[in-house]
């Protein structure tokens, strides 16, 4: 008995069946974050992902960050405009 044909029916049976395995999603164990849209959705680490490898991520946090950054700006700060009273 040839033993060759059937081994590699299986090797090829198997090379084929691994992509669709991985493609379902119980087949892997991937995080079930969302993409932000939002800057607070991207502050919210639990539920979106944060990771700036993606460059949806890092687009928007560039955008949040240049946001707080002018909102800081023209924010006044609370120690600015007081007057001093000589001390106390």
């Amino acid at each position: 008995m040839n033993v060759r044909p059937f081994l590699i029916a299986i090797l090829a049976s198997t090379s084929l069946a691994s992509p669709l395995a991985m493609a379902h999603p119980g087949a892997h164990n991937d995080d079930e974050k969302a993409m932000p849209k939002t800057c607070e959705q991207l502050a919210d680490t639990k539920r979106y992902i944060s990771d700036v490898a993606y460059p949806e991520v890092k687009k928007l946090k560039e955008q949040c960050d240049a946001a707080a950054k002018k909102k800081q700006a023209t924010t006044p700060s609370p120690l600015t405009g007081r007057p001093s009273n000589g001390g106390n």
